[in-house]
């Protein structure tokens, strides 16, 4: 698409030869062209802009109608930031051939400029279809998915899409100039997909080139870092260091090594270094912070905390720390003025109010929400009126949301301290069986532990004579003693019963065949236990059962009454993706999978890739409205996804969207990653 091999030369030959045919308007255009290349891809900057605006223009005198000199001068005028005349030479190129893939990647920049990312995304995206060979639409449709992922706090999707076109670039064969910054790039976006083994082999390939080198030792020791490996994190932090001796978030990063090597002192002398450069690091003010904690200096170590969210109140981790340090040292006054504190201020926050800190974007009431609950989970673990304490935080908000999280957390405060006492029937259950317990059991089960719950069951013939006598007394005959033990059988398979049925409630994973085996092997009594416990699960075979036995005793209206209250079992189908078999067909479209890169099957439906781009194209005109929609392939709605669409008569929602879009490019992104 544009020049980039040999730049300056090829420049320094077009001028020597304009010398000789100035009215050459061919050779003009080309130097146009390859300054605008210099000025664009090259670090050029604003003096090589003006060069191609010039010699666009000089051609527009002679040919008023070139379409590829009106896209140099509207691309050069974005560069400029002159948007209102790069907009009139585009508009002019865009009547005059409008099928040009260069115009679309001007388009593309000027909505970018004009800070319109999804617009500037769709004309990036149509000039990669238009020339699918050149790798600059996908360069510059990589690097604007980049930064829209991380305005956006980086959704894996939009990442993956950025790595994605990246990768085409690198694939396609870029100049080598800008092949390592592309390697970078793509480097950052697969370390914040959490890929850091891949990252660490793109990032130790930039060590050979100069000018990436030294950056490529800071990310090297992020990678590091992430890995685990601390030593290695601190060599390379110190490479980056040697070559730039004032970044103090690199003094910061490696303090926070040496805390994770236990060396505090160096992690102090680190910060501290940090701070002398820039007293304000939040970064390095953190870890002294932790670091003072750590020789044992908490005054010192709070009174930072405190600063730091001075300078930054949605500065989570310090105010973690400072909750931590107040919840050990049992500090029940700090915790409740604290949570009356956060409430009231959250009162006052607008509801809207999303702003720039910290490095990114911030929702101080997303914030604020997080601290109540770190403060409220605080209170619980050291107040034995914890609940009392939360629900009179609930008078000093009329926000109804804070309420109800205030109330959940109460509910949760109770459900805690009621599981303690309860884990302690079941890890012993010949000695805390019951029907009363039984029934406290079952009200818990959500707070309690699956594997406790089946342990729970564990009874045997002894635990209910020796319960005979510690629970009744010794007895003054045997059959006084036989009807005891009796008395505790019951007991005990009621406290058995309840706990089948308060492990369908929990649904843990691997219950159901627990369920199975007692519903078979148990007697008559305990498999209808454990059938109610499997239709809680969604077992309509377990239904049909207790009918079955309902029916002689006239109770199968109260049991019909029961099942209606049941709340519907997961229908979440995960559909899965099929090639290449020829007697599988598009739903919407009719194509056969031979035809297509893939077929999404799912439940309900079948869609070929081709369908499913057609509505990623088509969203806004293809979306749902209705809020009971469910899609037709994996049944998600739209209280559990982002939107549900409708194409040809087929609802398919934004995440089976988004598996299938993602299938192919996640394969070329794996393909590439595992060739370093």
């Amino acid at each position: 698409m544009f020049p980039h091999q040999k730049l300056d030369w090829h420049i320094k030959r077009l001028e020597d030869r304009l010398e000789k045919a100035p009215d050459d308007g061919s050779l003009r255009l080309e130097l146009a062209l390859s300054a605008l290349s210099k000025a664009w891809f090259h670090n050029g900057g604003e003096v090589w802009m003006n060069h191609a605006l010039t010699a666009a223009r000089r051609v527009l005198q002679h040919d008023p109608t070139s379409p590829g000199a009106q896209v140099v001068a509207g691309f050069a005028l974005v560069g400029l930031h002159r948007l209102e005349p790069a907009a009139r030479y585009l508009d002019e190129a865009l009547r005059t051939d409008a099928e040009r893939s260069d115009l679309h990647l001007a388009l593309g920049a000027l909505a970018h400029a004009k800070s319109d990312r999804h617009l500037a995304v769709r004309e990036f995206e149509l000039a990669c279809r238009l020339a699918p060979n050149e790798w600059e639409p996908h360069y510059m449709l990589g690097q604007l998915l980049g930064e829209h992922a991380d305005s956006l706090g980086g959704p894996r999707r939009l990442i993956e899409r950025s790595q994605f076109h990246l990768v085409r670039a690198l694939s396609i064969g870029t100049s080598p100039q800008l092949q390592a910054r592309l390697v970078k790039e793509l480097g950052v976006a697969t370390m914040k997909l959490g890929r850091h083994n891949e990252a660490q082999k793109l990032f130790s390939r930039l060590l050979e080139h100069d000018e990436h080198r030294v950056n490529a030792h800071y990310h090297l020791g992020l990678v590091d870092y992430h890995l685990g490996k601390y030593k290695n994190a601190v060599l390379h932090l110190r490479q980056y260091h040697r070559a730039r001796p004032d970044n103090p978030h690199v003094h910061a990063r490696i303090g926070m090594a040496y805390m994770q090597l236990g060396e505090v002192a160096k992690a102090r002398e680190a910060c501290n270094r940090a701070l002398a450069i820039d007293p304000t690091s939040l970064q390095a003010r953190w870890t002294l912070g932790c670091a003072l904690l750590e020789e044992g200096h908490t005054d010192e170590a709070v009174r930072l905390f405190r600063d730091i969210l001075t300078d930054a109140p949605e500065h989570t981790p310090a105010f973690a720390e400072l909750v931590r340090v107040r919840r050990e040292a049992r500090d029940g006054r700090w915790l409740r003025t604290a949570l009356r504190t956060e409430v009231t201020h959250y009162e006052r926050l607008p509801a809207s109010a999303r702003r720039e800190a910290m490095g990114g974007r911030v929702d101080p009431r997303a914030a604020t929400r997080d601290r109540i609950r770190r403060v409220a989970r605080a209170i619980v673990t050291i107040d034995p009126d914890a609940v009392t304490a939360l629900l009179e935080a609930m008078d000093l908000t009329a926000d109804e949301g804070m309420r109800f999280l205030l109330w959940e957390e109460a509910l949760s405060a109770m459900a805690e301290r009621r599981a303690r006492s309860a884990m302690a029937r079941l890890e012993e259950p010949g000695h805390g069986y019951g029907a009363a317990a039984g029934r406290e059991i079952l009200a818990l089960a959500e707070a309690l532990d699956p594997v406790a719950l089946t342990h729970g069951l564990q009874l045997n013939e002894e635990d209910l004579k020796r319960a005979a006598v510690d629970r009744h007394g010794p007895a003054l005959d045997v059959s006084k003693h036989r009807d005891n033990v009796e008395r505790e059988r019951q007991e005990a398979r009621a406290w058995q019963a309840l706990l089948l049925v308060a492990i369908g409630a929990r649904s843990a994973e691997g219950s159901r065949n627990l369920l199975v085996r007692w519903s078979n092997d148990a007697d008559p009594e305990l498999q209808l236990a454990a059938s109610s416990a499997l239709a809680l699960l969604g077992d309509e075979g377990a239904v049909d059962r207790l009918r079955g036995a309902a029916r002689p005793k006239g109770a199968e209206r109260h049991l019909d009454q029961l099942v209606t209250r049941l709340a519907p079992p997961p229908t979440r189908y995960t559909p899965t993706p099929v090639s290449g078999e020829s007697q599988l067909l598009c739903d919407t479209c009719g194509k056969r999978g031979t035809d297509t890169e893939h077929i999404l099957v799912g439940s309900g439906a079948k869609v070929c890739d081709a369908c499913i781009t057609k509505i990623a194209r088509d969203r806004r005109n293809t979306r749902v409205s209705d809020p009971t929609a469910a899609c037709a392939l994996c049944h998600a709605t739209h209280l559990e996804g982002r939107e549900v669409y409708l194409h040809q008569g087929v609802k398919v929602c934004a995440g089976c969207i988004d598996q299938s879009l993602g299938l192919l490019e996640r394969e070329e992104i794996d393909r590439y990653l595992a060739a370093q």
